[in-house]
């Protein structure tokens, strides 16, 4: 108010010293400088304020640390303008905080701000300080810092013992109607004042003068209350506070969780199975960080079995009989990090008989012939699983017995043992008509023989082992019921109608190693729309997706050499089809009645197109053959009615019988040879009725005029015109 009533005189003064010619400019000087000091003290009272709310912040944001028992979640950086200005820090149960930094500025001409921090007693509480000394009460008591401890997890209450200091400036005091300090001193608007009684009274804690600051042009000497904040422990994060205030820590929650394999068990009654189990949120688990709870009757026992110190077995164990405990439960595996964390995982169990329970037998922990023994005589089971142990030649003969009344096989718990397990199935055929659905075959068992499966009208699935490469000739020969089947990557061979009147099996995925297959395996798999081709085929054999009328589209791996006769016969919905470059053969019929083939690309290596192998493919409108071909079989385009034109390669040499008979839509052929190909007979272009022109080279045409065969046509035959 001074400043403010000097300047309003030294303004009336000029203007009375105006009107008589003084020299005035002292007295502007005067006023610009006043003006000046008001504008610096403006900008100071705003760097204080905004100082002191961010120390307020600070000094909440300490005692939430110091008497937290709630877990920090995350330690998050506050940017502003790019530049780093403090920490968020989240809770696992309580509100986020937040920490500045603070800033070094002008100390100014109203003396040292102050610094407000806490120091530890040798009670071990925490304890409010200013500028390095402990903040006292009016009885002169020191003021904790830290509130009343609770349970960990729990948020600990700040309590009536840990009032929480608040700083102010005198501008900011004046504004709320707080005109004197707790010493009936005026409240100076550049001054700061500190509240420790929840802002009944204030005291001022600014000194009267200091000395210039260390940078900046204005505001106080913010320094942070933290000189580090460590969050590379695992467990902790660690604050270090300023002006060598101490450290303290708060613990970091570690989400802890457990997961097993399987994640489930069916077991016989008095079998034992191990589940793996795994303990996430630590690098280190022990067994007495678990406890493990069974149903009656059953035993579970949790041991360090594996090399990561998070990596558990659990082994259970049924329940002897039926009348020793209960047949379904939950194993519950209780995880405790020590750390006041805690999680619970669940294991569904459920024991069955090793009886025969009415016409089914489920069994486990065999040896090979104890299953024989267990069907005896009978012939009239409807299933039959194998949990565990081995079967041998005794025990499938004993399977096969029931083979008229067998709808349900699962051996996959068991090895098979027997004296040929590339012959497995050789011990008993299933038969004709079998009324098999489901089977799910032993592992150990490395083929699959001949008519193994013939005519299994009823079956729909059927699970290989991992160890299968094999499958022979007629195996799964008219299942028609099947609808899919994963072959095991160890596959290498699949033999002469393997699959063939599969007419449910609607897609096929060949494994990598399958090197081999033989003649009509696919063969009439009606709703077969899709297969894939390993990479390592190089033939496909004779008739092998004959009859897939479903069939609309196939890769052909770039190792294919070979392509057999009626390979693809009568894939009536086969659109498109790109050969691989490899190819040097096509054999006769390959392609026969595909009456959807619009196009085909034969690669630049085909030498020659054997007998019927694109006859009757009623949509093709054209075909590029390649330079490299020197022969087309008899009959190769017959029945062709959408073919227009044809341009026959200047290295073709035979022509066979029939060759683009019946190719009623074709007008012109131009043969580029200039030695006319032998023709096989005369009948080439028999009922062409659309052909008006045959083009050759300009230097041949007489020869060709006059040509075997080909004099028949002298009449539409002409020079090619150049262009």
């Amino acid at each position: 108010m001074k400043a403010r009533k000097t300047l309003t005189l030294l303004l009336l003064a000029a203007l009375t010293l105006a009107a008589c010619k003084y020299d005035d400019s002292e007295l502007w000087e005067q006023v610009n400088q006043n003006t000046e000091e008001l504008a610096a003290q403006a900008a100071r009272i705003a760097a204080l304020e905004a100082w002191q709310a961010e120390t307020n912040t600070n000094i909440q944001a300490l005692q939430t640390l110091l008497s937290t028992t709630d877990y920090i979640t995350a330690v998050t950086p506050v940017v502003k303008d790019g530049v780093e200005v403090g920490f968020t820090i989240s809770f696992l149960n309580t509100p986020a905080i937040t920490i500045y930094h603070g800033t070094k500025g002008d100390k100014g001409d109203k003396g040292d701000t102050p610094q407000i921090g806490a120091a530890q007693g040798d009670d071990g509480n925490w304890y409010w300080t200013l500028n390095g000394e402990l903040l006292t009460d009016t009885d002169g008591n020191p003021i904790r810092a830290n509130g009343t401890q609770g349970g960990q997890g729990d948020q600990g209450p700040a309590g009536d013992d840990a009032p929480l200091p608040q700083l102010a400036t005198g501008k900011k005091l004046t504004e709320q109607g707080v005109n004197t300090d707790s010493q009936n001193e005026d409240i100076k608007p550049d001054a700061i004042y500190l509240s420790v009684d929840g802002g009944q009274t204030w005291t001022r804690v600014s000194g009267e003068k200091g000395e210039q600051g260390d940078t900046g042009a204005t505001g106080p000497k913010g320094d942070s209350f933290f000189e580090s904040v460590d969050t590379t422990n695992a467990d902790y994060v660690i604050f270090k506070l300023a002006n060598n205030g101490g450290t303290f820590q708060v613990p970091r929650y570690t989400g802890i969780s457990l997961t097993f394999n399987p994640t489930s068990l069916s077991l016989l009654y008095d079998e034992t199975k191990t589940i793996e189990c795994t303990a996430e949120g630590s690098a280190e688990f022990t067994t007495d960080n678990l406890f493990v709870v069974a149903p009656a009757g059953w035993k579970a026992d949790i041991a360090l079995t594996r090399a990561a110190r998070t990596g558990f077995t659990l082994t259970v164990t049924a329940p002897a009989d039926i009348t020793s405990g209960v047949a379904t439960g939950e194993i519950l595996v209780m995880l405790d990090n020590k750390k006041g964390s805690t999680t619970i995982g669940r294991i569904p169990v459920k024991a069955t008989q090793s009886i025969v329970d009415g016409t089914s037998l489920k069994a486990g922990g065999l040896s090979a012939g104890d299953l024989a023994d267990l069907i005896g005589s009978r012939t009239d089971l409807t299933s039959i699983t194998v949990a565990s142990g081995t079967i041998g030649d005794d025990d499938w003969a004993a399977i096969v017995a029931n083979h008229w009344s067998l709808k349900y096989l699962d051996l996959a718990g068991a090895t098979y043992t027997g004296t040929d397990a590339a012959s497995f199935v050789y011990i008993g055929d299933m038969e004709e008509n079998s009324p098999l659905q489901t089977i799910k075959l032993p592992q150990g068992v490395t083929g699959i023989g001949d008519y193994a499966f013939y005519v299994c009208p009823s079956l729909t699935s059927i699970d290989l082992p991992a160890s299968l490469t094999s499958i022979g000739k007629y195996a799964f020969y008219y299942c028609s019921s099947l609808t899919s089947i994963d072959l095991p990557a160890s596959l290498t061979s699949i033999g002469g109608d393997a699959f063939r009147g599969c007419s449910s099996l609607t897609s096929i995925d060949l494994p990598a190693s399958l090197t081999n297959i033989y003649g009509s395996a696919f063969r009439d798999c009606s709703s077969l729309t899709s297969i894939d081709l390993p990479a390592s085929l190089t033939s496909i054999g004779d008739y092998t997706f004959s009859f897939c009328s479903s069939l609309t589209s196939i890769d052909l791996p770039a190792s294919l050499t070979s392509i057999g006769g009626d390979a693809f016969r009568g894939c009536s919905s086969l659109t498109s089809i790109d050969l691989p470059a490899s190819l040097t053969n096509i054999y006769g019929s390959a392609f026969r009645d595909c009456s959807s083939l619009t196009s085909i690309d034969l690669p630049a290596s085909l030498t020659s197109i054997g007998d019927y192998t694109f006859s009757f493919c009623s949509s093709l409108t054209s075909i590029d053959l390649p330079a490299s071909l020197t022969s087309i079989g008899g009959d190769a385009f017959r029945g062709c009615s959408s073919l227009t034109s044809i341009d026959l390669p200047a290295s073709l040499t035979n022509i066979y019988g029939s060759a683009f008979r019946d190719c009623s839509s074709l007008t012109s052929v131009t043969s580029r040879a200039e030695t006319p190909p032998a023709l096989g007979y005369e009948d080439i272009f028999y009922d062409c009725t659309a052909l008006t022109d045959i083009y050759v080279p300009a230097g041949s045409v007489e020869a060709y005029k006059v040509a075997v065969y080909w004099s028949e046509y002298a009449d539409i035959i002409s020079a090619i015109s150049e262009p």
